[in-house]
């Protein structure tokens, strides 16, 4: 993986929601995949590894910058970081699903609907991971903007 980081190198509760993502990413992905196109359409398991690889190189990039640097959630990453799977439907020739304008403006690169729309689509220990990792950050932010003067 490219540009992931080491995990040792994270806060704790960044460190704790990457550990979460690798370890859910490859059994959710290939249940996307495999629901949406059947395993005999696609090298599901090439997949797999190239959607795996961008999600971990993308979270890890976003939660290796300080809180006040993320310009970005990491359910975004994790989204975009589907396109590779999106390519392989597309390039196998799976029909293109009706999507709504929402879907389209807030998803456009993921035409499948693949990408989690919540951290417990991959896994509840993402979901806990994420939602205490959520409370950290807005904590850290909140403790730096008091200790500036800024909030009372």
């Amino acid at each position: 993986m490219g540009n992931s980081v080491d995990a040792n190198t994270l806060e704790p509760y960044s460190a704790a929601l990457l550990s979460a993502v690798e370890a859910a990413a490859p059994a959710w992905i290939r249940r996307r995949v495999t629901e949406i196109a059947g395993s005999d359409t696609v090298d599901v398991e090439e997949v797999v590894a190239r959607v795996v690889a961008d999600m971990i190189d993308g979270l890890s990039a976003l939660l290796a910058r300080d809180v006040d640097e993320q310009r970005e959630n990491p359910l975004h990453v994790l989204r975009r970081a589907t396109r590779a799977a999106s390519r392989a439907l597309r390039e196998a020739g799976v029909a293109m699903p009706v999507r709504d304008e929402f879907e389209t403006r807030a998803m456009p690169d993921d035409v499948f609907a693949i990408g989690p729309l919540t951290w417990r689509d991959l896994s509840d220990d993402v979901h806990d991971a994420g939602i205490t990792w959520g409370a950290w950050k807005a904590a850290t932010v909140l403790s730096r903007r008091r200790s500036e003067g800024k909030l009372s």
